[in-house]
């Protein structure tokens, strides 16, 4: 006898079952209920939220009157969606949402009230209260919540309740100015106490340097206060992604502190100014190794020896002025309707021949007539100028190099002139915002950062610290309105949803050592020093195939999300909560272990709506968007309140959750 008949059969049983419950259940009682996705809204910060009315029994099409009272009043201190007396819920829907929206006015009118009342009915009865009551703050100058938490996801590395703490007191631009005068919290000393306690410092410890520096609390445990550097530390994140050099390489691989000596010249560049960083990268060995101007030699035809162009050729079309030549909003001259090249090969030959002569440094190098030099790479290229081309060089922009100049002289007017070139403003303009704050920067964005680079507004040009602060502070970056755009933003990048994670939750191994914290790349395709080339981790240029390409928008990050890495960073996502932050979620010694810390979530266990409103703003500096919201809730209803563990179980579950949202991954 065939088998499909008895399937048949098993099929048909299950239907009729189904259609059995299903009929029951329309028939059933409605029990209501009410809530909301955040219980306070502002004036100065237009984030709306949702009124939520649930219902569990019935199926069938569910009309409840309701009441809108309170002192605020509709049309003039807020708006929401199209509401009557009464909401009406359509068959088989669980939930109806009701959305309120904060209208400003220039009135000083202290906190108001909206509420919202369940009226009884015979066609159900109300759980719990009947009512939600909203509270709409008055406009204010200094950030609420939301809006420090939004700030922080982008300036740092999450919304850590210390640094939160700061920036709700000071505002913004304070905060700025208090970072930009902290001490700076360099790498390179965490590498040579590893050292001198005899620990390994090949690459892993370059990782467990950086999560040791910007994972520091202003206030720790321990007492006291740390002058944390956490703007500094996100800069010179970023700029590790332009300036890019890689562990990857063999000589490298195993001189972390080399590779964190160079990461602190971009610390000290990260806030300073653009000409010294481009100068520090150019001459630092690391650089050198990494894109083979170390030991370049002047041309030699006759034995077929020739400048090494790769420097030459990235530090114009990766470091300062790109491929193409721009306007100050960063959008592309063109020449009869064509792009315009900002270099030719005769250009990168040309610089080719400046970075000539340049070689190890430091006090064991001291004899400059030969390039069989040491090692070092904890002291900045030293000229050899026997080995330096001292023939004329013309350079971009017709600038001219005369004879028998220097080695420095010749790399010293090469910065300048691509410092000087009017397309490095908009061109680092537009990567830093790439970086910090969305993909898809309009061109006044653009070309208001081009403008602060141009001129601090005290007429110095390359001033780093003005340029993140201008960037930070724009309206496009703290408007709300841009939040609802559908090309604002940017997806986070894959290894960073793991870093806000531990930063917001304070996830520091008691030890303090960070050493489980690497090996993450292959969860990732992406972690710190380990680019697999110049072009770093994916291009600020990548537009994924659909809809992004056909709208003429970029979204770098998705170059590296693959239907591998989206499994794999969720999973190491959920291993690192339940469990501890690492490759393979335990370790061997307890104090090296990185949990996040959830004692502020653990008493709202059994209040999913706080819970889920409380990890939201920590985790995305907003809210959620009903439907994740009721998907997110609804899943943690279901689990048992039973055994010793309940209470984290649905926390975890909640900020893994959440963690795997699309409101987290794409930020706002």
């Amino acid at each position: 006898m065939s088998k499909y008949p008895k399937i048949l059969f098993l099929l048909l049983s299950f239907l009729q079952t189904e259609i059995k419950a299903q009929s029951t259940a329309y028939d059933l009682v409605d029990v209501v209920s009410i809530s909301t996705i955040n219980d306070k809204i502002f004036e100065s910060w237009a984030s709306p939220t949702t009124v939520i009315i649930r219902r569990t029994g019935g199926l069938k099409a569910l009309t409840i009157p309701i009441t809108i009272t309170g002192t605020a009043t509709f049309c003039v201190d807020y708006g929401a969606s199209p509401v009557g007396s009464s909401v009406t819920m359509p068959m088989g829907s669980r939930e109806i949402w009701i959305r309120l929206r904060p209208d400003a006015d220039e009135l000083t009118e202290g906190n108001e009230t909206i509420i919202i009342t369940l009226q009884t009915s015979t066609a159900y009865t109300i759980v719990g209260s009947s009512f939600v009551e909203i509270t709409l703050a008055d406009k204010k100058v200094l950030p609420d919540d939301e809006e420090a938490s939004r700030f922080l996801i982008q300036a740092g590395f999450g919304a850590d309740p210390d640094e939160l703490a700061q920036v709700k007191s000071l505002g913004f631009e304070a905060w700025i100015n208090q970072q930009l005068t902290r001490p700076k919290g360099y790498l390179q000393p965490v590498i040579i106490a590893k050292r001198a306690l005899g620990q390994p410092i090949y690459h892993p410890a370059t990782k467990i340097a950086l999560w040791t520096q910007f994972m520091r609390r202003r206030n720790p445990p321990s007492g006291g206060t740390v002058e944390t550097d956490i703007l500094r530390q996100r800069i010179a994140y970023s700029l590790l992604q332009i300036f890019v050099i890689s562990q990857n390489v063999d000589i490298l691989a195993n001189n972390s502190e080399g590779v964190t000596h160079y990461y602190d010249r971009l610390m000290d560049g990260a806030l300073g100014n653009f000409r010294d960083l481009l100068l520090d990268v150019t001459l630092h060995p690391c650089m050198g190794v990494y894109l083979s101007h170390l030991g370049n030699v002047k041309p030699d035809p006759v034995n077929n020896i020739f400048p090494d162009e790769n420097y030459a050729r990235e530090i114009m079309q990766l470091f300062t002025i790109g491929l193409w030549e721009l306007n100050q909003d960063g959008t592309r001259k063109l020449l009869n309707g064509q792009p315009i090249p900002t270099y030719t090969n005769a250009d990168i030959t040309q610089f080719a021949r400046v970075f000539t002569g340049l070689h190890y440094g430091g006090p064991t190098n001291a004899d400059t007539t030969s390039i069989n030099t040491n090692q070092d790479f904890i002291n900045l290229m030293r000229s050899h100028e026997s080995f330096h081309d001292i023939n004329p060089k013309t350079l971009l922009n017709g600038m001219m190099l005369g004879a028998n100049r220097t080695t420095m002289q010749d790399v010293s007017s090469a910065i300048d002139n691509l410092f000087n070139h009017p397309n490095t403003g908009p061109f680092i303009g537009r990567l830093l915002i790439q970086r910090l704050v969305t993909s898809n920067p309009s061109p006044e964005y653009i070309g208001r950062i081009a403008a602060k680079f141009a001129n601090n507004g005290s007429g110095v040009r390359g001033d780093m610290g003005a340029v993140v602060k201008a960037i930070l502070l724009d309206t496009e970056a703290r408007s709300y309105e841009k939040t609802e755009e559908s090309a604002f933003g940017k997806m986070r990048e894959p290894y960073m949803t793991l870093m806000n994670m531990a930063k917001t939750f304070n996830a520091q191994p008691s030890g303090g050592d960070y050493e489980n914290a690497t090996y993450l790349y292959d969860f990732y395709l992406q972690e710190p020093f380990q680019s697999p080339s110049v072009f770093n981790f994916y291009s600020p240029n990548y537009r994924p195939p659909g809809e992004v390409t056909s709208l003429g928008k970029f979204a770098p990050e998705f170059q590296i999300l693959t239907a591998v890495t989206a499994l794999e960073a969720q999973n190491n996502l959920l291993m690192s909560i339940r469990y501890t932050l690492g490759r393979w979620g335990n370790v061997e010694d307890p104090t090296q272990a990185i949990i996040f810390n959830f004692s502020e979530e653990l008493p709202l266990a059994n209040n999913p709506d706080a819970l889920i409103r409380l990890l939201s703003r920590k985790l995305i500096g907003g809210v959620l968007k009903p439907r994740s919201f009721q998907i997110i809730r609804e899943t943690l209803v279901k689990m048992p309140l039973t055994g010793t563990t309940w209470q984290k179980d649905r926390v975890d579950m909640a900020a893994y959750l959440i963690g795997s949202s699309a409101e987290f991954n794409i930020q706002k």
